[in-house]
């Protein structure tokens, strides 16, 4: 129950590899598999327990995984696993181009400080506080730069995420 994040830009052989495995499998394929050979590359973006905190900013106050822009910038998108507290949500290079396009217009940072008090407290799991504003902002800093590496390369997008 780490809650950690991290969004991982994989080949689409990647990811035929990784939607192959059992179910009861596939999380720890993606670990062993793709964590271990992208975590600290450019194909890599830690987003740490901020994920939450940006994902409810991006629905502007509100919890909203629609596999649309802007709700699948983070955690939502098309859902390849959500079994035994294991979340990997896919974001294909069609819709990274309007990921991209949407945190070109709409600074990422900004979003956060605009939509961070509207978050209720009764929903989010972490201290709703100036260092957790501070925490979301710095944990989601080169979002944009991840997505467009991710664009120019012509690979796929999955979040990850045991809660």
């Amino acid at each position: 129950m780490a809650r950690l994040g991290m969004l991982y830009a994989i080949t689409d052989e990647a990811l035929e590899q990784l939607k192959a495995q059992d179910i009861d499998e596939m999380y720890d394929y993606m670990l062993e598999e793709i964590e271990e050979e992208l975590f600290n590359t450019p194909e890599g973006f830690e987003i740490n327990k901020a994920w939450e905190g940006v994902q409810f900013c991006l629905g502007k106050g509100t919890w909203n995984e629609e596999n649309k822009v802007p709700y699948n910038v983070v955690f939502g998108g098309e859902l390849i696993l959500d079994h035994n507290d294991y979340v990997i949500s896919l974001k294909k290079p069609e819709v990274i181009k309007d990921i991209v396009a949407y945190l070109e217009t709409n600074n990422l940072q900004e979003t956060i400080k605009n939509n961070f008090d509207k978050i209720s407290e009764e929903e989010y799991t972490l201290p709703k506080d100036e260092d957790n504003l501070t925490f979301l902002l710095d944990w989601s800093e080169g979002l944009l730069e991840f997505y467009k590496n991710a664009l120019d390369k012509e690979l796929n997008v999955i979040f990850t995420v045991d809660i």
